[in-house]
């Protein structure tokens, strides 16, 4: 079942142009336009301490998509909105409080991955906070199909009705009362996650907003989202200073009576904090260009925090079809973003090596560095980097070294039995960034040589070794050296890429060939080693 992540885009765009108003009223309306040679107007104010702003740019002519962006003093992105509704109104609303005093800017520009073009109003209302409140009709996230109702918890403010589409009945209500406060406690007090920025008067207050919707019904596709709508650059309940933290609402669907669940509460729950921990993610970093790792993080939060509603061991097997795809691709695997689900694996293998406090270490990391940096930063804290570390992964999915094991009804994909010497290769297209291929090594107990060949150079070849339910071990033999398979039942080969690059959609497949030989010298010895509790023969 796939979810819906939709991607916060944010940019920063320069122009030579500047307006500048000279004196501030409580309102004043301005014009101006956007083209292709003058992409931003800016707009200096000065506000006072705990004083509101209130901006809107309302396009007049042209195919102008505006874009608010609210700066402070010191340069950094206090708010910024693209649509007011989004798909429907591409106006653009924004409001927020003044931490400190000073003369602030507003930018007004279009849509970052567009064109557009046109002329358009921009009003700015200073006062009290009381004229955010207007936000609410502004700015429009969710329609429901009857007259909206609300009900607040400590941490929540949940949006339903009780009539049309998406009507809500009391029970599944109550259930969606209980389960937020629920995973907001295991999140947030008991696993140690950040708590994300509050949205201001979006949604009426500050608290978190939910909103129930028929999603399936409707034909949305999902069983539930997380949306980013308002970057507040750093969260201000984090240490540390983050520089694309938004804040954000989320959305389930009203009833799961279109799924093909057997227990629709316990459907909600699992959608409920898979999606609350995107919420949570935004409030590292909403525009960390890998997306992989919201779905793994989120998937792996299920299985830590919902129990038997737990829905991440159902994407195992997907990703044990296809260990040889290149890691953390959305696109180019053949379901078009399934693999970053299973990837929660790779979270709970940081979970088990560096403890489970490692993932939100890890977050902490993405919300400094874009790409590979933020692991790289992660790993090498802790003596590691990311070759070793997705190594070490491709092992322990042989071994089916997880807790939820029993639960993957999954073994990795074999590439082809060796059951002679000579020259051996691979049964499909071939191995990709950071993938692995896998082979059975089918030959009498003894000594052995196994070399890679006809590849770009940087393959390295691991063997495994099965003792029988005792543990998985794990011979490094980088381009080529020998082992022994004598004290194994089992025994098996690894080809491993650990090549990488920031671009996780470009992925190429190598050719490689393996040379089996009689052994040559002294065998290299274990390096790595796994229970073998959930081990199971492949093919």
């Amino acid at each position: 079942m796939n979810r819906i992540l939709r991607a916060l885009i944010l940019a920063t765009l320069f122009s030579i142009g500047i307006t500048t108003i000279s004196a501030q009223a409580n309102s004043q309306t301005f014009t101006g336009s956007i083209s292709n040679s003058r992409i931003s107007e800016y707009y200096p104010i000065s506000l006072n301490a705990g004083e509101a702003v209130l901006i809107t740019a309302e396009a007049t002519s042209g195919t102008l998509d505006t874009y608010l962006i609210l700066r402070d003093p010191n340069g950094a992105i206090v708010a910024e909105n693209d649509d007011r509704e989004t798909g429907v109104i591409t106006d653009s609303a924004l409001g927020a409080i003044a931490d400190i005093s000073g003369d602030y800017e507003v930018e007004v520009t279009r849509y970052p991955e567009g064109d557009s073009t046109g002329a358009y109003d921009l009003t700015i209302e200073i006062g009290t906070p009381d004229i955010l409140n207007q936000l609410t009709e502004l700015i429009v996230r969710v329609t429901l199909s009857g007259p909206e109702q609300t009900i607040d918890t400590a941490n929540f403010r949940i949006h339903y009705t009780t009539s049309g589409a998406d009507a809500v009945d009391a029970e599944f209500l109550n259930a969606v009362v209980q389960a937020a406060e629920e995973f907001y406690d295991i999140q947030i007090n008991q696993l140690g996650w950040a708590a994300p920025p509050r949205d201001g008067f979006l949604g009426g207050d500050d608290r978190y907003d939910i909103y129930i919707q028929d999603l399936i019904g409707s034909g949305e596709g999902a069983l539930g989202y997380a949306s980013p709508d308002t970057v507040v650059g750093d969260n201000p309940n984090t240490p540390e200073t983050e520089l694309n933290a938004a804040s954000s609402y989320l959305v389930l669907d009203n009833d799961y009576n279109d799924s093909d669940a057997v227990d629709l509460i316990g459907l909600m729950r699992t959608t409920f904090t898979h999606e609350f921990n995107h919420v949570v993610q935004f409030g590292y970093d909403g525009d960390e260009p890998q997306g992989w790792v919201f779905e793994a993080t989120a998937s792996w939060i299920e299985t830590v925090s919902a129990g038997k509603d737990e829905d991440a061991t159902g994407y195992v097997e997907y990703n044990y079809q296809y260990p040889e795809l290149c890691f953390g691709t959305t696109t180019v695997d053949p379901d078009g973003g399934m693999l970053q689900y299973g990837d929660w694996m790779f979270i709970q293998m940081l979970a088990d090596v560096y403890g489970r406090d490692s993932v939100v270490a890890y977050w902490r990391h993405i919300a400094q560095k874009d790409n590979w940096a933020s692991l790289e930063s992660f790993l090498s804290e802790r003596g590691s980097t990311i070759p070793d570390a997705l190594a070490a992964y491709r092992l322990k999915n042989l071994a089916r070294d997880y807790r939820l094991a029993p639960e993957f009804n999954a073994t990795v994909w074999l590439e082809n039995t060796i059951d002679d010497l000579g020259s051996w290769t691979f049964t499909g297209q071939g191995i990709q960034s950071l993938g692995a291929n896998y082979f059975r090594f089918d030959l009498p107990p003894g000594a052995y040589n196994a070399e890679i060949s006809g590849d770009r150079g940087g393959l390295q070849l691991w063997a495994v070794g099965i003792l029988g339910d005792e543990k998985v071990e794990a011979i490094p033999l980088g381009r080529g050296a020998s082992f022994d398979t004598t004290p194994y039942s089992e025994a098996y080969l690894m080809v491993f890429d650990p090549a990488y690059s920031d671009d996780v959609e470009n992925c190429t497949y190598q050719d490689y060939n393996i040379q089996v030989q009689a052994g040559k010298g002294f065998p290299v010895l274990p390096y790595l080693i796994f229970p073998a509790t959930y081990f199971q023969t492949l093919g």
